[in-house]
């Protein structure tokens, strides 16, 4: 982002303030009632010779979008956002850093009061439930990265592949024997309905998801969590400052998705 005078940034605060909202909404949305965006599944099948096929028992439902994917989309239509508004207060706070932001042991830096502040307003706001409605793949499969060319760089997992037979009943007749045949030679054959089970195809079915463990939620959670803290310490030492371009947006979003900076 070039530098600007401060004019500048106060005219451009308000149009990506609008789009950074309306983004924030839109993957909320997203995260919370579309998550089919983040599941797959393939099923085929094969007809035994002999046997007519069945079409309705294949179907493929490609893996849209992973929750890492959309979360590098937020980090990098954020940044403008995150740059403008950070850089307005930076350089509003007119005064010596004082306050440094430590989380965890690791120093992200000394930023403003003003600064911290206004993080603190977005860390208590919408973009801290976005990550409580992060889509979570169930933990009752068994998953492993999935090697398909379709998703293996794209870090999607899926489910052992499962193999079952198709099974019909078929039924025919069949004459047995009557002891009382001899005794009238012009009776009817006695027939037996005999039903058996046969294998007419093989199905096969595999599950597929983008989505991240709930270990891997919780963990951006609690590093939101300890952001949050870090920052309420912080406010309690920061002064105002004249500050120099702010890097802040860019290490807080890498340090939720990633856990460095």
């Amino acid at each position: 982002m070039a530098k600007h005078k401060l004019s500048t940034l106060l005219a451009l605060r308000e149009r990506s303030e609008k789009e950074f909202k309306n983004m924030v909404d839109d993957m909320f949305s997203k995260f919370k009632t579309k998550q089919g965006l983040f599941k797959g599944e393939r099923k085929t099948y094969q007809a035994k010779e002999g046997y007519n096929d069945v079409p309705e028992k294949r179907n493929f439902v490609k893996v849209a979008s992973t929750v890492n994917e959309q979360l590098s989309w937020l980090t990098q239509h954020s940044l403008e956002y995150f740059k403008t508004v950070f850089n307005i207060e930076k350089t509003n706070a007119s005064g010596l850093v004082k306050a440094p932001l430590i989380v965890d042991g690791v120093l992200f830096g000394e930023y403003s009061s003003l600064e911290l502040l206004r993080l603190k307003g977005i860390l208590e706001g919408k973009m801290r439930d976005l990550y409580k409605e992060l889509p979570v793949r169930s933990e009752q499969m068994i998953w492993k990265t999935s090697e398909d060319d379709e998703y293996k760089a794209r870090g999607i997992v899926e489910t052992v592949l499962e193999v079952s037979d198709n099974k019909t009943t078929e039924k025919r007749t069949q004459i047995v024997s009557d002891p009382h045949i001899k005794d009238s030679p012009n009776r009817p054959p006695v027939t037996q309905e005999i039903s058996m089970q046969v294998v007419i195809g093989t199905v096969t079915s595999q599950q597929f998801s983008g989505e991240l463990s709930m270990y891997e939620r919780a963990s951006m959670q609690v590093r939101l969590e300890k952001l949050l803290q870090g920052v309420i310490i912080a406010l309690e030492q920061a002064n105002h400052t004249e500050a120099l371009e702010s890097d802040l947006g860019e290490k807080i979003l890498k340090y939720i998705h990633q856990g460095n900076l």
